[in-house]
Protein backbone atom coordinates (compact mmCIF):
# COMPACT_ATOMS: atom_id res chain seq x y z
CA UNK A 1 0.00 0.00 0.00
CA UNK A 2 1.10 3.48 -0.68
CA UNK A 3 0.21 6.64 1.17
CA UNK A 4 1.68 9.70 -0.46
CA UNK A 5 5.38 8.99 -1.03
CA UNK A 6 5.79 6.66 1.96
CA UNK A 7 5.63 2.89 1.65
CA UNK A 8 3.72 1.21 4.44
CA UNK A 9 4.56 -2.38 3.58
CA UNK A 10 7.08 -4.29 1.50
CA UNK A 11 7.18 -7.99 0.64
CA UNK A 12 10.01 -10.20 -0.50
CA UNK A 13 9.25 -12.22 -3.60
CA UNK A 14 10.83 -15.54 -2.64
CA UNK A 15 10.86 -16.69 -6.25
CA UNK A 16 13.28 -13.86 -7.07
CA UNK A 17 15.42 -14.05 -3.95
CA UNK A 18 18.65 -14.33 -5.98
CA UNK A 19 17.83 -11.04 -7.74
CA UNK A 20 17.14 -9.39 -4.38
CA UNK A 21 20.53 -10.49 -3.03
CA UNK A 22 22.27 -9.40 -6.26
CA UNK A 23 20.61 -5.96 -6.18
CA UNK A 24 22.10 -5.24 -2.74
CA UNK A 25 25.46 -6.89 -3.57
CA UNK A 26 25.01 -9.72 -1.06
CA UNK A 27 25.71 -13.41 -1.47
CA UNK A 28 22.77 -15.78 -1.16
CA UNK A 29 22.84 -17.74 2.11
CA UNK A 30 22.51 -21.02 0.19
CA UNK A 31 25.67 -20.17 -1.74
CA UNK A 32 27.48 -19.24 1.47
CA UNK A 33 26.49 -22.55 3.06
CA UNK A 34 27.57 -24.45 -0.04
CA UNK A 35 31.00 -22.75 0.05
CA UNK A 36 31.42 -23.41 3.77
CA UNK A 37 30.52 -27.07 3.32
CA UNK A 38 32.94 -27.41 0.40
CA UNK A 39 35.75 -25.80 2.45
CA UNK A 40 35.12 -28.17 5.34
CA UNK A 41 34.82 -31.27 3.18
CA UNK A 42 38.13 -30.73 1.38
CA UNK A 43 40.12 -30.67 4.64
CA UNK A 44 40.91 -33.58 6.91
CA UNK A 45 42.98 -33.31 10.06
CA UNK A 46 45.25 -35.78 11.86
CA UNK A 47 44.72 -34.30 15.31
CA UNK A 48 41.48 -35.45 16.85
CA UNK A 49 40.47 -32.09 18.31
CA UNK A 50 40.79 -30.41 14.91
CA UNK A 51 38.85 -33.18 13.20
CA UNK A 52 36.15 -32.87 15.86
CA UNK A 53 35.96 -29.12 15.20
CA UNK A 54 35.60 -29.77 11.45
CA UNK A 55 32.85 -32.36 12.00
CA UNK A 56 30.99 -30.09 14.42
CA UNK A 57 31.08 -27.21 11.93
CA UNK A 58 29.83 -29.49 9.12
CA UNK A 59 26.97 -30.69 11.30
CA UNK A 60 26.11 -27.16 12.47
CA UNK A 61 25.90 -25.80 8.92
CA UNK A 62 23.82 -28.76 7.72
CA UNK A 63 21.39 -28.41 10.63
CA UNK A 64 21.19 -24.64 11.11
CA UNK A 65 21.85 -23.55 7.49
CA UNK A 66 24.15 -20.76 8.62
CA UNK A 67 27.74 -20.08 9.67
CA UNK A 68 28.91 -20.58 13.23
CA UNK A 69 30.78 -17.92 15.23
CA UNK A 70 33.73 -20.37 15.32
CA UNK A 71 33.69 -20.47 11.52
CA UNK A 72 32.68 -17.01 10.27
CA UNK A 73 32.20 -17.06 6.52
CA UNK A 74 34.68 -14.30 5.68
CA UNK A 75 37.49 -16.20 7.45
CA UNK A 76 36.39 -19.83 6.97
CA UNK A 77 39.00 -20.88 4.44
CA UNK A 78 41.74 -18.95 6.27
CA UNK A 79 40.91 -20.66 9.57
CA UNK A 80 41.11 -24.06 7.89
CA UNK A 81 44.46 -23.13 6.29
CA UNK A 82 45.88 -22.25 9.71
CA UNK A 83 44.55 -25.45 11.28
CA UNK A 84 46.02 -27.49 8.43
CA UNK A 85 49.39 -25.79 8.94
CA UNK A 86 49.45 -26.49 12.69
CA UNK A 87 48.14 -30.04 12.21
CA UNK A 88 51.76 -31.14 11.87
CA UNK A 89 53.78 -31.75 15.01
CA UNK A 90 56.22 -28.90 14.32
CA UNK A 91 56.46 -25.63 16.22
CA UNK A 92 56.01 -22.50 14.12
CA UNK A 93 56.41 -18.80 14.85
CA UNK A 94 53.20 -16.76 14.64
CA UNK A 95 54.52 -14.41 11.96
CA UNK A 96 56.09 -17.24 9.95
CA UNK A 97 52.74 -19.02 10.01
CA UNK A 98 51.03 -15.87 8.80
CA UNK A 99 53.50 -15.38 5.94
CA UNK A 100 53.35 -19.05 4.98
CA UNK A 101 49.54 -19.11 4.82
CA UNK A 102 48.71 -15.57 3.67
CA UNK A 103 51.86 -13.77 2.49
CA UNK A 104 51.36 -11.16 5.22
CA UNK A 105 53.20 -11.33 8.54
CA UNK A 106 50.40 -9.69 10.56
CA UNK A 107 47.25 -11.11 8.90
CA UNK A 108 46.92 -13.99 11.37
CA UNK A 109 47.36 -11.74 14.40
CA UNK A 110 44.91 -9.08 13.15
CA UNK A 111 42.15 -11.31 11.77
CA UNK A 112 42.33 -14.90 13.00
CA UNK A 113 44.19 -15.19 16.29
CA UNK A 114 41.17 -14.63 18.54
CA UNK A 115 39.01 -17.06 16.57
CA UNK A 116 41.74 -19.73 16.66
CA UNK A 117 42.12 -19.21 20.42
CA UNK A 118 38.36 -19.70 20.90
CA UNK A 119 38.56 -22.92 18.87
CA UNK A 120 41.52 -24.13 20.96
CA UNK A 121 39.66 -23.27 24.18
CA UNK A 122 36.59 -25.22 23.11
CA UNK A 123 38.23 -28.24 21.51
CA UNK A 124 41.70 -28.68 22.99
CA UNK A 125 41.89 -27.50 26.59
CA UNK A 126 40.08 -28.67 29.71
CA UNK A 127 37.72 -26.04 31.11
CA UNK A 128 39.37 -26.02 34.54
CA UNK A 129 42.80 -25.17 33.15
CA UNK A 130 41.70 -22.29 30.88
CA UNK A 131 41.90 -19.62 33.57
CA UNK A 132 45.62 -20.26 33.96
CA UNK A 133 46.41 -19.70 30.26
CA UNK A 134 47.34 -16.47 28.49
CA UNK A 135 46.73 -15.97 24.75
CA UNK A 136 50.32 -16.99 24.07
CA UNK A 137 49.86 -20.14 26.18
CA UNK A 138 46.83 -21.22 24.14
CA UNK A 139 48.75 -20.76 20.90
CA UNK A 140 51.86 -22.44 22.28
CA UNK A 141 49.71 -25.42 23.26
CA UNK A 142 49.11 -26.09 19.54
CA UNK A 143 52.63 -25.22 18.37
CA UNK A 144 52.39 -21.49 17.56
CA UNK A 145 54.93 -19.36 19.40
CA UNK A 146 55.32 -15.61 19.41
CA UNK A 147 59.10 -15.58 19.63
CA UNK A 148 61.77 -18.23 19.33
CA UNK A 149 62.86 -19.54 22.68
CA UNK A 150 66.19 -18.11 23.78
CA UNK A 151 68.63 -20.52 25.33
CA UNK A 152 71.40 -19.02 27.39
CA UNK A 153 74.31 -20.97 28.79
CA UNK A 154 77.74 -20.34 30.16
CA UNK A 155 80.73 -22.60 29.88
CA UNK A 156 81.35 -25.27 27.31
CA UNK A 157 78.45 -27.06 25.65
CA UNK A 158 78.44 -30.22 23.64
CA UNK A 159 75.36 -31.54 21.79
CA UNK A 160 74.12 -33.47 18.81
CA UNK A 161 71.93 -32.27 15.96
CA UNK A 162 70.97 -34.92 13.39
CA UNK A 163 73.68 -37.21 14.82
CA UNK A 164 76.31 -34.54 14.20
CA UNK A 165 78.34 -33.43 17.21
CA UNK A 166 78.25 -29.70 17.92
CA UNK A 167 80.68 -28.17 20.41
CA UNK A 168 80.57 -24.67 21.80
CA UNK A 169 83.65 -23.54 23.68
CA UNK A 170 85.11 -20.14 24.47
CA UNK A 171 87.34 -20.40 21.39
CA UNK A 172 84.33 -21.16 19.13
CA UNK A 173 82.37 -18.21 20.44
CA UNK A 174 85.28 -15.82 19.90
CA UNK A 175 85.44 -16.89 16.23
CA UNK A 176 81.75 -15.99 15.79
CA UNK A 177 82.31 -12.36 16.80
Amino acid sequence: MRSGNILQEIWLDKQNIEKAYASVNRTDIKEINYKLLSYLEKYEFKKTWMEQYRKDMLQYIKEKHKANNLLPFQFAEDILKVLKEIDSEEQILKRVLSIKCFGDSKYFEKNLENIIIRIIKKYNIENEAQEEYSHEDFLLKVGISKYPEILEFCGNLEGFINNEKIEYKKQTLRKLY
